[in-house]
């Protein structure tokens, strides 16, 4: 198999697309993780919310952290006695706090348990914690354990603090779910295991914990919405607790509560508030990273799920199913970019695509998607890597391999053209429109008879040089040489609708050529008295013919024979130059005219219009202005059968241009005719010579 092949982009794309799809969604082949893009996905999930910045909602004001710092360990140590826990659930009953969640465990018997219980019990809204943990086994029985009895039955609901966030192998935390239901749970076994968040927004909204079940899907996690810290981008790491801490959410020190230090915004906001009571103090306390920050305590993780629930904006992450199709898509996407643009546009055209799909994430993020574009521009730029160097390494060989076929045939500027643009080229083999021309030196035998063999070529050489030059720079075809004849094409390899026009000019500046060359020949050399040249414009069959070791850009066809026949039909008329009607069709707005005739070549049936370019438009010789009139005038009154007359125009013209090939042949005949008129003739010249 050849990889380097043209077929290489398209199998390419096909294997790569199976691929990626695989690693994005590696349980189809058993593999046990969420693909070779995880990491990548979490880098990009967590910059999200700093690309977002000040369009992400900053916290509820009525969601607190009423912190456990280093100022309150110093003076009452750690844990703190129950007692000062019940003077702070008092302060916060007295300013009206409406919900309070420990993040505290009281799973052993302490002095102020009692104390504790009641002020739990006077405040009614309340959450302790309790822990459940998986057995060692699955058929094991959850390990549990449950705070104080006392405190159990005074909370209002009981909760477990590892259940509602997913911490990740990188320490992260970005999904929740508010219930467990895998693990039996004694509290509530038809629920699950309850969250802190659920508890809270139970309490808080004065609802059943079956109703916050029904709040969001029980079957699928929920993306974190993660709140922006009031004071972001300042980058302030926990220390001791107070108003200023780099937090979504106000943060009150436990220990100015307890003194009496709150100012009196602090204690305007505990009003109707959930509050957390949980640790920040320096190794006392969980905490995890944020897209905001290095670390955080994990209460503010329980406030920012209530916070989502209340505002009902949890992000859904996209379906795996839309992103995977967007990878199979990303895969073939360059495939079809650089099939029909250069690489520098295709690459332009993928880094556009590349930031669209980043914007667009941030744009549905904002609306409450989370799709993370890892996969898909992963694999689009991997896919544009690979199949932008094999284009580099297949050009590469297709250029110069477009330049050793072409470069005989045509002009080294189209050569290039071709080679930066292979399918310019298309090297098999096409039937279009063209305009064939034959160029052929009169006289060719005699001269060459006269001459030796080294000068022989050294004459050909010259001529057929001046002439090729004066081809190549009308981006005609050369297709070859025939001893003293040249053969040559318009409208192949590359594109041009004015093949007709350009083939007309540049035989008449062949003849310019001729005239430059009998100026200047080097001694030994003749002169070339005459040139002819056949033009016809049709459909002709072009491509490459011959051999695997010689090939040849040729065409062929039953109008390239009509244009070879043209060539010599010159000599019957003594004109130079002969074209078809089609090709005076193409370039009559280009060119000085004149009409020979219609004539019937060897090998065609039907009769063949036929004219003599004279100059380009415009730049009629003085003599020719003053004879084409006559010319026109003549042929008009031959066809019309007058031939007296055309005899009289004739002869007035050939002493303007004396010598003129057509003009003799018309006088000669007008003379015959009007002594002895044809009988059934039908006007056309049937010519026998090839």
């Amino acid at each position: 198999m050849n990889l380097l092949g043209k077929s290489f982009p398209r199998r390419f794309a096909v294997i790569f697309s199976v691929l990626a799809a695989i690693a994005y969604t590696p349980n189809l082949v058993g593999i046990s993780s969420n693909g070779i893009f995880e990491s990548t996905e979490r880098v990009w999930h967590d910059l999200s919310f700093s690309l977002r910045g000040d369009k992400v909602k900053t916290g509820d004001e009525r969601l607190l952290l009423l912190a456990i710092d280093d100022e309150t360990v110093k003076k009452h140590g750690f844990p703190l006695p129950r007692v000062e826990y019940t003077k702070a659930l008092s302060k916060l009953h007295e300013y009206g706090a409406k919900t309070v969640i420990f993040d505290v465990m009281f799973f052993e018997k302490r002095e102020g348990d009692a104390e504790l219980a009641a002020a739990t019990k006077r405040h009614g809204n309340v959450i302790h914690l309790y822990l459940v943990e998986p057995g060692p086994t699955d058929d094991a029985a959850p390990k549990v354990q449950m705070a104080v009895p006392l405190l159990r039955k005074a909370a209002r609901f009981l909760a477990c603090p590892a259940i509602s966030v997913h911490i990740a192998d990188d320490g992260h935390i970005r999904t929740f779910s508010l219930f467990n239901r895998f693990l039996l749970d004694p509290v509530t076994p038809k629920l699950g295991v309850t969250s802190m968040a659920a508890a809270a927004l139970a309490a808080q909204l004065e609802i059943t914990l079956e109703d916050v079940s029904r709040l969001v899907d029980p079957d699928v996690y929920s993306v974190l919405n993660y709140r922006r810290p009031k004071d972001w981008p300042r980058h302030e790491a926990y220390g001791e607790a107070t108003d200023t801490v780099f937090s979504p959410y106000r943060v009150i020190s436990i220990m100015d509560l307890l003194s009496g230090r709150l100012t009196d915004v602090q204690k305007k906001a505990l009003k109707g508030a959930i509050i957390i009571v949980g640790s920040t103090t320096t190794g006392y306390f969980d905490h995890y990273p944020t897209p905001f920050t290095g670390h955080a305590p994990g209460a503010e993780y329980h406030l920012n799920i209530i916070d989502n629930i209340l505002h009902g904006d949890a992000l859904r992450a996209m379906g795996r199913g839309w992103v995977l199709l967007l990878v199979m898509l990303a895969a073939w996407l360059p495939y079809f970019v650089l099939r029909f643009m250069p690489p520098a546009a295709s690459a332009a055209v993928v880094a556009a695509i590349f930031a669209a799909m980043a914007y667009g994430a941030l744009h549905l993020m904002g609306r409450g998607v989370m799709f993370l574009p890892v996969a898909p521009g992963i694999t689009m730029l991997i896919s544009f890597l690979v199949l932008t160097v094999h284009r580099v390494l297949t050009e590469g060989a297709e250029k110069q391999l477009i330049k050793a076929k072409f470069g005989q045939f045509v002009s080294p500027e189209i050569v290039e053209e071709l080679a930066n643009d292979p399918e310019k080229a298309k090297l098999g083999a096409q039937k279009r429109e063209m305009t064939a021309f034959f160029l052929d030196i009169a006289h060719f035998t005699n001269i060459s008879e006269a001459m030796t063999a080294e000068a022989l070529m050294i004459f050909l050489n010259r001529y057929l040089s001046a002439f090729s030059e004066v081809i190549l720079d009308r981006r005609g075809t050369i297709d070859k040489f025939i001893g003293d004849c040249v053969v040559a094409f318009w409208n192949a390899p590359l594109e041009n609708k004015f093949h007709a026009r350009d083939a007309v000019l540049s035989a008449l500046q062949c003849q310019v050529a001729i005239a430059e060359l009998n100026k200047n020949l080097d001694p030994g050399l003749p002169e070339i008295p005459q040139i002819r040249i056949g033009i016809n414009t049709g459909f002709m069959n072009v491509g490459f013919t011959g051999t695997e070791r010689k090939l040849a850009y040729t065409i062929i066809g039953d109008q390239v024979n009509l244009a070879s026949r043209l060539e010599g039909a010159n000599k019957f008329f003594g004109s130079q130059i002969m074209i078809s009607e089609p090709t005076y069709q193409g370039a009559k707005d280009s060119v000085e005219v004149r009409y020979l005739g219609r004539v019937r070549v060897v090998g065609k049936e039907t009769p063949v219009p036929v004219y003599e370019p004279l100059a380009e438009k415009g730049k009629l010789t003085p003599a020719w202005s003053k004879a084409l009139p006559t010319y026109e005038k003549g042929v008009k009154a031959f066809y019309d059968k007058k031939y007296d007359e055309s005899l009289a125009l004739f002869t007035e013209f050939m002493k303007l241009m004396p010598g003129d090939g057509p003009g003799e042949l018309y006088l000669n005949l007008s003379n015959d005719y009007a002594a002895l008129p044809p009988d059934d003739w039908d006007q056309v010249f049937v010519l026998t010579a090839k």
